[in-house]
């Protein structure tokens, strides 16, 4: 194997592909790279247990079709130092390979590709398929990761719900004291269907959607999800299970709502929760014009409250919450005000912005504690 590369674009691919492997891989094959040539192409692919990622570059004189597994750490950082240019990288049947640059050349040992675990495949009789904009998908899900569960007794919790319908896309992640929902009504799949999208895969295709301004098909069946970027592939396996009916945990008569504005709330949730005790429970007294905040902890003899204003079409009530659920809550909403929905002070309480933008709709639902 024989060819010509830029050092830049081969340095700037496998910085990305470096992410999906682990600092400690369940096989050791995974801490390094599989090289493949394609005629005037060169695929390389990094892996993990749960997730592979490939990527396709240009390439010039290249002799043969061939692979070889290289390690990647210490060759990304042979070219971060390297000034833009034209490498040439030679790899013989004993996996040597050698890199000559206009300064010199390097050297060092890989590996044989028949060790490269085989890669699962998707079954061609039961794929699904739709494709939706970059930017609604790394909206979807900076918008729903935060709640994804740690739970390891329910690995299905431990990612992203995909709900496919025919004109909508909605995306759900849960850890019982918190649950998001985010739905587009502008993807147009034609298909009844849905996945799950594990925590680990979630947050590397986020990375990899940052700066993308394109078209993402999605394809996938019972057991891997696929996800077609212009310069990326990124493969991963569902955890098994089904996923939880979300539905019936969303009430659907909450009658009092309290309008307020989302960063002042958060800010004085944030001092006052400081004041909390180990449980951090905090507690909002609602009136019809105002919220009190406070927290205390006996133990410290220290407390703190705080007054902002509000409106609210209910009588006056008092609930607390968790403040790290809350803040997560608070956080990841955009609207200037939001509308908060509550029943009583045990049962769910359903957060949303109070503006919404075209082609989304999104709700956060959030467990009170014990007053």
């Amino acid at each position: 194997m024989k060819f010509k590369v830029s050092s830049g674009d081969l340095e700037r691919r496998l910085s990305v592909l470096s992410r999906v492997i682990e600092s400690k891989p369940s096989t050791p094959i995974w801490s390094h790279f599989l090289f493949e040539t394609i005629g005037d192409s060169l695929r390389i692919t990094a892996g993990s247990q749960d997730i592979i990622m490939q990527t396709e570059l240009s390439i010039l004189d290249s002799e043969q079709d061939a692979k070889s597994v290289l390690p990647g750490e210490k060759l990304i950082a042979y070219l971060k130092t390297l000034p833009e240019q034209p490498v040439t990288m030679s790899i013989d049947e004993n996996n040597s390979m050698v890199i000559y640059t206009s300064a010199g050349k390097s050297s060092q040992m890989g590996e044989s590709a028949d060790q490269w675990p085989q890669n699962s495949e998707l079954k061609e009789d039961s794929i699904s398929t739709f494709t939706i904009s970059s930017q609604s998908l790394l909206t979807g899900i900076s918008r729903t990761a935060f709640a994804i569960s740690s739970d390891e007794l329910r690995p299905v919790l431990n990612g992203i719900f995909f709900e496919i319908e025919p004109t909508t896309l909605t995306m759900v992640a849960t850890d019982s004291q918190k649950l998001v929902r985010y739905t587009r009504t502008d993807v147009q799949a034609g298909i009844n269907a849905s996945f799950v999208l594990n925590r680990r895969p979630a947050n590397i295709l986020k990375s990899a959607l940052d700066k993308e301004d394109s078209m993402i098909r999605i394809e996938f069946d019972s057991k891997i999800v696929r996800f077609h970027l212009p310069l990326y592939t990124i493969s991963c396996t569902q955890p098994e299970g089904n996923y939880p009916p979300y539905r019936t945990a969303i009430p659907t008569n909450n009658p009092y709502t309290l309008v307020i504005n989302r960063q002042n709330l958060l800010n004085a949730v944030q001092r006052v929760s400081l004041y909390s005790n180990t449980t951090k429970l905090i507690r909002l007294d609602v009136g019809s014009d105002s919220v009190n905040i406070s927290a205390q902890d006996i133990d410290f003899a220290c407390q703190a409250k705080e007054m902002i204003s509000g409106e609210f079409d209910g009588d006056s009530l008092s609930i607390g919450f968790k403040a790290t659920n809350l803040t997560e809550v608070l956080s990841n909403l955009e609207s200037e005000d939001i509308s908060i929905r509550l029943l009583d002070s045990v049962r769910a309480t359903l957060v949303s912005p109070s503006t919404k933008h075209e082609g989304e709709d999104e709700l956060m639902l959030i467990m009170p504690m014990k007053v």
